[in-house]
C-alpha cells in the first residue's frame, strides 16, 4: 500500500515538472515571437521609411506570418496594402520565372514562353510610364529574379530548337513546321541581334524549308490540291506580314511546267482545265502576270493552229479544236465560219448538211454561182438529184428530184450559162452504149427539177446563150456537129450545119492489140491506159504493147480514149533499156 502510494506521487511530481517545462518553453517561444515580430515590424517600417519598398514588403510579409498573437496587425495590414504593387509584381515575376523553368523545347512550352515574355514586356512598358518609385521597385525585383538573363537564355534555346525543326525539311509535319515558323516570327529581334538580321535569317531559313516542302507537294498532290496548298501558304505569310517573295515564282514554274507538258502531249482539254483551275484562284492568278501571259499566248497559238488546219483543208480537225477551245472562250463564230468554209470546199459536206443519212454516189461543187457562197449537187443511191446552196448568212437551202431510171451517172457538173435565167443548172454525164456519154441537164428551182437537155453524143460546147454545138449526137445529126437551141424550156435539134471533116469522127475504132496491123497514117481511135506523162508526150500500156502518144494536151495518168494518126513503130526508153513502141500523133483525147 505504501509502495503504491509512493510510486503514484513520483508520477505526479514528474508530470508537474514536465508541465512546468512546457509552460516555460511556451512562454519563452511567445516571448521570442513577440520580440521577433516586433523586430521585423521595426525593420520593415525603417525600410519603408527609407524608400526600400521591396525589402519592406518582404519584412512585413514575414511579420504578418507570425499570427499567434496580435502585435500591430492593423499597422502591418495597412503597410502591406500600401505595398500591394510590390506584392503583385513579385507574384508576376514568380509566375514568369515558373514559365521559363518549364520550357523544354516543345512548341506548347515555347508558346507559353513567348506569352510570358510578352507579359514581361507589357509590364516593362507600363512601369516605364510610372513614377520613380515604381521604376525602382521594378528594377530591384528584376535584379532579384534575374528575369532578363533567364529570358535571354530561354529565347535563345527556343530559337535553336525551332530552327533545327525547320532544318529537318520533310522530317516535320506541315502543322509542326508552320507552328515553328510562327513562333520564330514572334521571337524578339534581340535574339537575332536586330530586326534586319532577323528578317534576313528567317527569310533564308523559310525559303529553304519552302523549297523542300513545295517540291514534295508538287510531286505528291494533284494539280488542284497543290494550288490549294500554295494559296494556303501565301495566306499564312500574308497574315504574318511576311513577303515570302520566293513562293509565287516557284508556283509559277510549277504551273507553267504542268501546262507546257499537257500541250507537248497535245492534251489541249487538260491544258484548258488546268488553266481555268489556276485562273479561278484569284489569290494566285491575280498576282501572276507571267502565267496569265503564258496561258493567253498558248491560247492564241492553239487558235492559230485551228486556223492553219482549216486553211490546209483539215476542217474536221479545225472544228474539233475550236470546240475544245470553246470550253475556255466563245469560239462559236470561228466554228460557224469553218463549217461554212468546209461546206464551200467539199460538196459532200454541204450535201450532208442538206440531207442527213443519205449516200451520194457522184457529187460536184462550185463557188459564187447563182447568188450563193457555194453550191453542191449530188446523185443519191436511190436515183435522185440533190442540190444544196450555201447562202451568205450561212443558211442552206436544198432541192431534191427524180432523174429517172436507167442512168449510170459517171460525172456531175454545173453548167453555168446553159439555162435561160438565174437558176442553177446541173449536168449529168452518164454511160452510153453508142456514144461517149449521155448528157442530161436539169434546171433547179424551189419546186424541183426541170429537164433542159437529154442527148447521147461524143461531146458538146456552148456556142452562145441558149445555143449548143453537139458533136455526133445519136439519131438526127449523127456523125455531125449539130446545133441545139433552147426552145420552150428545153434544148432541141435546130439544124445540122454542112458537114466539116473531123478526124475524130472519121477515125477507125480498133483495140490496142490491132495496132500492129494498121498501116501508117491511119486515123485510129482506141482505149488506152496512160502510165507515164511528160511535156508534149505520154506513154500508154495496153495488151502488152507500149504506145507513144504525142500532142499538146494536159496529159494525166489513167484510162483514156485516144484519137489520132498512127505513124508506125519507134523506140522508147523503159528504165535503162530501149523497147519497141507504136507511135500515135494525137488530135483528140477523152478522159
Amino acid at each position: 500500500m505504501l509502495g503504491s502510494t509512493y510510486h503514484r506521487s513520483i508520477r505526479y511530481r514528474n508530470g508537474a515538472i514536465l508541465l512546468l517545462v512546457l509552460m516555460l518553453g511556451l512562454a519563452g517561444y511567445k516571448g521570442y515571437s513577440v520580440w521577433h515580430k516586433a523586430d521585423l515590424y521595426a525593420r520593415a517600417a525603417a525600410e519603408q521609411a527609407a524608400g526600400r519598398d521591396v525589402e519592406a514588403e518582404n519584412l512585413y510579409m514575414l511579420a504578418r506570418d507570425i499570427s499567434s498573437f496580435d502585435y500591430k496587425n492593423n499597422e502591418i495590414s495597412a503597410a502591406l496594402s500600401a505595398l500591394r504593387p510590390v506584392t503583385e509584381l513579385k507574384r508576376l515575376f514568380a509566375s514568369l520565372a515558373s514559365e521559363i523553368a518549364v520550357t523544354n523545347g516543345g512548341s506548347q512550352e515555347q508558346a507559353r514562353l513567348l506569352q510570358a515574355y510578352a507579359a514581361y514586356g507589357a509590364k516593362k512598358a507600363e512601369v516605364a510610364a510610372a513614377d520613380e518609385s515604381a521604376k525602382k521597385r521594378f528594377g530591384e525585383l528584376t535584379d532579384a529574379y534575374k528575369l532578363d538573363e533567364q529570358f535571354a537564355a530561354a529565347l535563345a534555346g527556343a530559337k535553336k530548337s525551332l530552327t533545327a525543326l525547320l532544318q529537318q525539311g520533310n522530317g516535320a509535319s506541315a502543322q509542326e513546321g508552320e507552328s515553328a515558323m510562327s513562333l520564330l516570327l514572334q521571337l524578339p529581334a534581340s535574339v537575332y541581334k536586330d530586326d534586319k538580321t532577323k528578317r534576313k535569317d528567317l527569310n533564308t531559313l523559310f525559303q529553304k524549308y519552302d523549297t523542300t516542302r513545295l517540291q514534295t507537294i508538287f510531286n505528291q498532290k494533284s494539280f488542284d490540291e497543290a494550288l490549294g496548298e500554295i494559296v494556303r501558304i501565301r495566306q499564312f505569310y500574308s497574315e504574318r506580314k511576311v513577303e515570302a517573295a520566293w513562293v509565287l515564282p516557284k508556283a509559277e514554274t510549277y504551273v507553267q511546267g504542268t501546262l507546257t507538258r499537257l500541250l507537248e502531249t497535245n492534251d489541249v482539254p487538260g491544258f484548258l482545265t488546268h488553266a481555268k483551275t489556276f485562273q479561278n484562284l484569284k489569290e494566285l492568278s491575280g498576282s501572276s502576270s507571267k502565267v496569265n501571259a503564258f496561258i493567253q499566248s498558248s491560247l492564241r497559238k492553239q487558235t492559230a493552229k485551228a486556223e492553219q488546219l482549216a486553211s490546209a483543208g483539215k476542217y474536221a480537225d479545225a472544228i474539233a479544236l475550236y470546240k475544245v477551245l470553246g470550253d475556255y472562250k466563245d469560239t462559236g463564230k470561228e466554228i460557224r465560219q469553218t463549217e461554212i468554209r468546209w461546206m464551200a470546199a467539199e460538196p459532200g459536206v454541204l450535201l450532208a448538211k442538206a440531207k442527213d443519212n443519205v449516200r451520194f454516189v457522184q457529187t460536184a461543187g462550185a463557188k459564187g454561182l447563182w447568188g450563193s457562197e457555194a453550191i453542191a449537187a449530188g446523185v443519191t443511191d436511190r436515183g435522185t438529184l440533190v442540190t444544196a446552196r450555201l447562202l451568205a448568212d450561212g443558211s442552206v437551202v436544198s432541192t431534191e428530184g427524180e432523174i429517172g431510171g436507167g442512168l449510170a451517172v459517171k460525172a456531175v457538173s454545173f453548167a453555168d450559162g446553159l439555162g435561160a435565167g438565174k437558176l442553177p443548172v446541173v449536168m449529168l454525164e452518164s454511160q452510153s452504149r453508142t456514144r461517149n456519154a449521155r448528157y442530161t441537164a436539169y434546171e433547179v428551182d424551189a419546186s424541183g427539177l426541170n429537164a433542159l437537155l437529154d442527148v447521147e453524143a461524143d461531146g458538146y460546147k456552148l456556142q452562145s446563150a441558149g445555143v449548143l454545138l453537139v458533136r455526133n449526137p445519136a439519131g438526127a445529126g449523127s456523125g455531125q456537129e449539130a446545133v441545139y437551141k433552147l426552145q420552150g424550156g428545153q434544148y432541141a435539134l435546130a439544124e445540122v450545119p454542112q458537114r466539116v471533116p473531123d478526124p475524130s469522127l472519121e477515125a477507125k475504132d480498133i483495140q490496142p492489140s490491132e495496132l500492129p496491123q494498121q498501116q501508117a497514117e491511119t486515123v485510129v481511135r482506141l482505149p488506152l491506159a496512160i502510165t507515164r506523162i511528160g511535156s508534149g508526150m505520154a506513154v500508154a500500156e495496153m495488151d502488152g504493147l507500149n504506145v507513144l502518144l504525142s500532142g499538146k494536151f494536159s496529159w494525166k495518168p489513167g484510162n483514156a480514149v485516144v484519137t489520132g494518126t498512127y505513124t508506125g513503130e519507134t523506140k522508147i526508153l523503159q528504165g535503162d533499156r530501149s523497147v519497141q513502141a507504136y507511135k500515135i500523133n494525137v488530135n483528140h483525147i477523152e478522159q
